[in-house]
């Protein structure tokens, strides 16, 4: 079987709306395999989101269908073996902190930092420093991220309605203390005020 061969039933193989890589390739010269994925994205089989990172979509009469950002960010952080956190106004939306619709979403990583264009959306990897990542539970970081975006004395009532109905279910099956430390003393205020008051 030939290298193109190989590339091409990788593709046919690969499920829809899911990244092929050209460092998916890696027993090949990179500059050819970089030149047969090319030649992919010019017949309309692959999109190139960036330098060797490509989609398998399929097209609607809409255009495309594009993944998640966060299903792009966390494929790309499992193939660079780096760690992905959503932060500022896309993780306000992810909690319901805020109902504005990103245009840019912002991962810090630990990794490389990027930036890709999915349509109409951009994708920001930027290095975060190595505390982002020391949380054991991932949700908690985020929420992290989300309160330090809004700001302390930034955070409205509703908002904090909102926090209160998350961390009253949360709290029932996460242990959440030990993260709570490793936030800002006033995230740790706010949300043990909720926490105890819910308890």
């Amino acid at each position: 079987m030939t290298i193109s061969q190989i590339v091409e039933q990788k593709i046919k193989r690969t499920k829809e709306k899911s990244l092929i890589f050209a460092s998916d390739f890696p027993q090949y010269d990179q500059n050819y395999i970089g030149d047969l994925l090319s030649l992919y994205v010019r017949e309309g089989k692959l999109i190139r989101l960036a330098n060797g990172v490509y989609l398998k979509t399929t097209m609607t009469q809409f255009g495309p269908v594009f993944p998640s950002p966060t299903e792009i960010a966390e494929a790309i952080a499992r193939r660079d073996h780096a760690q992905v956190l959503m932060s500022g106004l896309a993780a306000e939306n992810y909690f319901g902190l805020s109902t504005q619709v990103p245009m840019k979403t912002v991962f810090l990583t630990n990794g490389s930092a990027r930036k890709l264009t999915v349509g109409s959306t951009v994708i920001e990897f930027k290095r975060g420093v190595p505390k982002n990542f020391a949380f054991k539970d991932k949700t908690m970081a985020t929420l992290c991220l989300a309160l330090k975006s809004i700001g302390n004395n930034h955070v409205t009532d509703v908002q904090k309605t909102v926090l209160s109905n998350f961390m009253n279910d949360y709290i029932k099956e996460h242990d959440v203390n030990s993260d709570l430390k490793l936030m800002p003393l006033w995230i740790q205020k706010m949300l043990n005020e909720i926490i105890n008051k819910e308890s």
